[in-house]
């Protein structure tokens, strides 16, 4: 399981695949429902709004042909035709208009204002970027408020909060409704990133501590990990404070954090190492479909390590990671193909190797 840039990496000789099970929030970039949709405004929004008088002092604007439609008429081909561009350049026609953006997206709720905010930072469906309104959209939706870390140099939150993390643990989860994840992790990004506001490593860290704690976001627990094991984003390297995130990602549930942790047990790797530990994860990893932990399993009984020897069992696991494709499984079969052709009979016709 070869990492080039793994702070530890020279330990070891031997390569492995790195092929990540990508587990990223399907809904993270596209909003809730997974697709994007028009923005809606309520059945009889014009109705006021199309009565009410201009006032003298506005400017003289070119009459429209909606104004001489019915008012759910007028609802229904906007609701049909019209992205956030365009209800934002409708809201220059009245002033009596002029709010209709931010009342589609309120009517829209939580999607609509997803949506929205990612137009608005991106400058996509028409809209002109507008990253500080978009920056107020994601923080209301976040539904939790962090306080200020551009003056932390360190946040040693993690370690005083691990035992409460236990199996997976999330701690002081808000309701479900009140939180919004894709938008804490968002804001995580914008301050990690500089992109849309200005950059805060610790900030972002918080946004996505929050996702994981507040948020039940799996994802962000794990991005955590890679963001601290890295120095993502010229965050400072801390290889135990990954660990630990890898270890709490990984009983969550997430199948690339539970690889990523049998490899932290296997090397040392900001914890104590253990053979047994390793091979328990990489188990644990391999069963929910983790190809490259299958090879390592594999590797674990053929080297003995956490388990006793055993060239029959190695070749059952290195199987279940060649027909899947990986390359270093076949390799093995081929230096144990004598074991194998007893084991897995048929096995050089089945991977055409």
């Amino acid at each position: 399981y070869q990492r080039s840039h793994h702070p530890i990496a020279h330990w070891r000789n031997n390569s492995k695949n790195d092929a990540k099970m990508s587990q990223s929030n399907a809904n993270y970039s596209t909003g809730c429902s997974g697709s994007e949709s028009a923005p809606a405004l309520p059945p009889l929004y014009f109705d006021d709004k199309n009565a009410a008088p201009e006032p003298s002092s506005s400017p003289s604007m070119p009459p429209s042909d909606l104004l001489a439609l019915p008012s759910e008429l007028t609802q229904r081909c906007l609701a049909g035709f019209c992205d956030w561009g365009d209800l934002a350049r409708l809201s220059a026609v009245r002033s009596s208009w002029s709010t209709m953006v931010g009342d589609a997206a309120d009517a829209g709720g939580r999607d609509a204002k997803w949506e929205l905010a990612n137009a608005m930072l991106e400058g996509t469906r028409g809209m002109g970027r507008n990253p500080s309104r978009a920056i107020e959209y994601l923080n209301e939706l976040a539904g939790v408020t962090i306080e200020d870390a551009s003056n932390d140099d360190d946040d040693d939150e993690t370690e005083n909060e691990n035992d409460d993390a236990e199996n997976g643990e999330n701690v002081d989860n808000d309701d479900e409704e009140s939180t919004f994840s894709p938008a804490m992790r968002k804001l995580a990004t914008c301050y990690l990133t500089g992109y849309g506001a200005g950059k805060d490593n610790a900030l972002g860290l918080r946004w996505l501590e929050a996702a994981y704690r507040r948020g039940n976001d799996i994802d962000a627990a794990h991005e955590l990990a890679v963001v601290t094991e890295y120095g993502e984003h010229g965050v400072d390297i801390d290889v135990v404070k990954a660990a630990e995130w890898f270890r709490i990602a990984a009983e969550g549930g997430h199948i690339e954090a539970m690889s990523e942790y049998a490899l932290c047990c296997e090397l040392g790797c900001g914890r104590e190492q253990s053979d047994d530990d390793a091979l328990e994860w990489y188990v644990k990893a391999a069963e929910a479909g983790h190809v490259t932990s299958k090879f390592s399993v594999g590797e674990a009984y053929e080297e003995a390590r956490g388990v006793p020897q055993s060239d029959e069992e190695a070749c059952l696991w290195y199987y279940k990671a060649a027909v899947e494709g990986d390359e270093d499984s076949k390799r093995a079969l081929q230096r144990l193909r004598d074991i194998a052709r007893i084991v897995l009979p048929g096995w050089e016709g089945v991977l055409a190797v």
